[in-house]
C-alpha cells in the first residue's frame, strides 16, 4: 500500500507540472506533421527515459498465424521435373538414363547367330496337295547385306524344287554376290559382281558370270534408292553346248522404296547382251514386296517374282519365270 500511495502522489505531481510548462511532455514532437520546406525544425524535448519502439503489423492485438514462404524468383518457384532432382552433397549431380537392350531369346535367330553390323534374313515357302495329285513345292533361301560410308556388300540365294505325282519338274538354284565401293562425296561407284545358276532341265550344268564396272545413285535417300550400273564381263556355260567364256557387256539398275513403316518395294534387272552380236542376250529380273507382321517382330510376308530370259536357249524354254509366296525370317 505505501508504494501504491507513493506512486499515485508522484504521478499527480507530474502531471501538474506539465499542465503548468514545467516539465515537457516527453511525447511531444514524436508524431507532430512535418515543418514547411526550407525551415529546420526544433527538436523535441525528450525526457530522460521513454518506451520501446513497437511495430504492430496487424490492426489486432492478436498474434497472426505465420505468413507462409513466397519464394519470387520465377526459377525457384518452379518444379524440378522428375529425373532433374539433385542430391544435397554433389548440386551438379545430372540424372543420366541408360539403356539396357534385351537380350534375345532363344528361339530369335540372333540368339545362336552374332552377326554385328549385318543385315541377315532366311526365307522359306511351301505348297503341297495330296489326293488325285501329288505335289510338293517348296523355294528356301536367305541374304547378307551390310552398308558403311565406303562400301557395300550384297549377297543372297535362292533354290526351288518341286515334285508332282513323284516327278521332279523343277529343280533351280541362284548364288549372286555384288560389291560396291562407295566413292567419298560422290554418287558414283564402282562394283565387282558374280553370279551362279543351276537348272537341272537346262542345256548346261551350270552358268557362271563375272562383271565389273562403274554405278550411279540417282537417288540414295531413306525412303527411296535407284542405283544404275553398267560394265562388262564374261560368262560361261559349263555343260553346254558352248562350253568356253564369251564376253559380254552389263546394264542393270536395283530399286528399292519404303512404301510406309511396315512395306518395302524392291525391283532389279540386268541385261547382257554379247560383245560381238547384240541379238544374243539374258536378261535377269526380279520384283518383290515385302509386308512386316505386327507378331513375331522380325517375321514379314514376302511376295516375289523373278524371270531367266535367255535368247539362245539351245531347245529350252527360253523363260524361266519363278513366283512364291514366303515367310522372311530376319536374324
Amino acid at each position: 500500500m505505501p508504494v501504491l500511495y507513493n506512486s499515485a502522489i508522484l504521478s499527480l505531481v507530474l502531471a501538474v507540472a506539465m499542465a503548468g510548462g514545467a516539465v515537457a511532455n516527453p511525447y511531444e514532437g514524436l508524431f507532430a506533421p512535418p515543418s514547411p520546406t526550407g525551415s529546420t525544425p526544433e527538436a523535441p524535448l525528450t525526457a530522460a527515459w521513454s518506451y520501446p519502439e513497437t511495430v504492430t503489423p496487424y490492426p489486432s492485438t492478436a498474434t497472426p498465424d505465420e505468413a507462409p514462404l513466397m519464394l519470387e524468383s520465377p526459377t525457384l518457384a518452379e518444379p524440378i521435373p522428375a529425373g532433374e532432382e539433385v542430391g544435397a552433397s554433389d548440386p551438379e549431380a545430372v540424372d543420366v538414363t541408360v539403356e539396357v537392350e534385351a537380350e534375345p531369346r532363344w528361339y530369335y535367330p540372333s540368339y545362336w547367330i552374332q552377326l554385328p553390323g549385318w543385315d541377315t534374313a532366311v526365307e522359306l515357302g511351301i505348297n503341297g496337295s495330296s489326293g488325285t495329285s501329288d505335289s510338293f513345292s517348296i523355294r528356301t533361301g536367305g541374304y547378307l547385306k551390310r552398308e558403311s560410308d565406303s562400301r557395300k556388300v550384297d549377297f543372297n540365294i535362292y533354290l526351288n524344287r518341286t515334285q508332282a505325282n513323284g516327278v521332279e519338274t523343277q529343280n533351280n538354284a541362284q548364288m549372286k554376290f555384288r560389291h560396291d565401293w562407295l566413292l567419298p562425296e560422290s554418287p558414283w561407284t564402282v562394283y565387282g559382281q558374280t553370279q551362279l545358276y543351276y537348272d537341272r532341265f537346262q542345256a548346261f550344268d551350270l552358268n557362271m558370270n563375272l562383271n565389273g564396272g562403274l554405278g550411279y545413285r540417282v537417288v540414295d535417300e531413306d525412303w527411296l534408292k535407284l542405283t544404275g550400273s553398267f560394265g562388262a564381263g564374261t560368262y560361261r556355260e559349263f555343260g553346254g553346248p558352248d562350253d568356253e567364256w564369251v564376253p559380254e557387256a552389263q546394264f542393270g539398275f536395283d530399286y528399292e522404296q519404303k512404301l510406309s513403316e511396315t512395306q518395302k518395294l524392291t525391283a532389279s534387272l540386268d541385261y547382257y547382251p554379247e560383245w560381238e552380236d547384240f541379238s544374243q542376250y539374258r536378261m535377269l529380273t526380279e520384283i518383290a514386296w515385302e509386308v512386316e507382321l505386327a507378331t513375331p517382330s522380325n517375321v514379314s510376308l514376302k511376295f516375289a517374282a523373278n524371270n531367266r530370259h535367255d535368247s539362245d536357249p539351245q531347245g529350252a524354254n527360253p523363260n524361266n519365270f519363278n513366283y512364291s509366296v514366303l515367310l522372311l525370317w530376319k536374324l
